[in-house]
């Protein structure tokens, strides 16, 4: 409904009512024409004042912010002008929805810049080692397959290539699924301690052909926590490998083990490259290597989602992963599992057991 028309006809309710009072009371025709003409005029000139300089002013107000916001995306910067509490609290609401739409865009376009850039990484690794085997077997077929020597020779290249193919799609699919929540953790109690010395005896073979040490600390001898075992096993083996992986010949890799009150902290340390203070926080993206050229270590070639699985996988189990390293001095590893409280309090005498 027109403005116009709703104080025109609140007016002239207003002067009527007005009216019939006094003509109930005993008035003139003349003296109640005059009321009627008098309170009618005041009355529009009240009401449209009210309306819009104090109620419509508002908004007209908040009509042009959004238009403004809606046409060049600019937030709306001035509270200023408000006559009214309510048009205070629409302008509130309003600026708390358009930070909460400008977080939402500024999320999807981070996703859409992972999502491009994710694409980006997975086609890079996937073309490796296609590419590899897919030029060993041409050369085969081309006339090398004759040649015994040779042949077996590119079999063996284009076997290892489809492995590390293989290892990546499946380390692809987990990540995915750790990501989106699709893997559950089956918790049990175990000792840790006994889990990394089972890890260690599985790169002792390794580790000595690349002349690299392992040991873990003599105390404590025994750490019952309340975790999935086969992950932790797989956070261990990443972190172990990489440590072997990545260190110099004749070096050392020491898991140390933290005996505190409600929690085991877990330490992987090498004396291997160490990684630049700038990539720290970057090196538990996936497909994210320090030696981008890779040069350095031509034949520790690896997926690059390591880092990325064991982060998530700690994340899962309500911990998290620490990183300290120096360039030339080595890295140290190190997250906290929960203990298995009750079986700490399995081996204590309650006072049945006193009495």
């Amino acid at each position: 409904m027109n403005k116009v028309v709703i104080v025109l006809s609140v007016s002239l309710l207003v002067a009527v009512l007005a009216t019939f009072l006094l003509y109930s009371a005993g008035y003139s025709g003349k003296l109640l024409f005059l009321i009627f003409s008098s309170t009618f005029g005041l009355n529009v000139l009240v009401f449209w004042i009210t309306l819009e300089y104090i109620i419509l002013r508002d908004a007209f107000f908040l009509r042009d912010n959004i238009s403004s916001y809606l046409q060049s995306g600019k937030p709306v910067n001035t509270t200023s002008g408000f006559n009214l509490q309510v048009s205070k609290k629409i302008h509130r609401d309003f600026t708390l929805l358009q930070q909460r739409h400008k977080k939402e865009i500024d999320r999807l376009n981070k996703r859409a810049e992972f999502r491009t850039q994710f694409i980006a990484d997975i086609s890079h690794e996937l073309k490796t080692p296609i590419f590899a085997a897919q030029g060993y077997v041409h050369t085969l077929l081309d006339g090398a397959l004759d040649d015994e020597e040779v042949r077996y020779k590119f079999l063996k290249k284009s076997a290892n290539s489809l492995d590390m193919l293989d290892k990546l799609v499946k380390d692809l699919l987990e990540l995915s699924q750790i990501e989106t929540g699709n893997i559950v953790l089956m918790y049990d109690h175990f000792d840790v301690v006994k889990l990394v010395d089972e890890v260690l005896d599985d790169f002792e073979h390794n580790a000595r052909k690349v002349s690299v040490s392992l040991k873990r600390t003599k105390q404590p001898t025994e750490a019952i926590v309340y975790a999935d075992y086969m992950r932790i096993r797989q956070v261990l083996q990443n972190l172990v490998s990489n440590a072997v992986k990545y260190n110099h010949q004749g070096g050392k890799v020491r898991v140390k083990l933290i005996d505190q009150p409600e929690t085991v902290e877990i330490q992987v340390a090498d004396t291997g490259i160490g990684i630049p203070e700038e990539d720290l926080p970057k090196v538990f993206n996936r497909f994210y290597r320090v030696d981008k050229s890779r040069t350095k270590l031509k034949k520790r070639t690896s997926s690059g989602l390591g880092l990325a699985i064991v982060k998530h996988l700690l994340e899962s189990h309500q911990s998290s992963i620490m990183l300290k390293s120096k360039i030339g001095k080595g890295s140290v590893f190190s997250f906290t599992l929960q203990k298995d409280k009750v079986h700490e309090q399995a081996g204590k005498p309650n006072e049945l057991d006193i009495i």
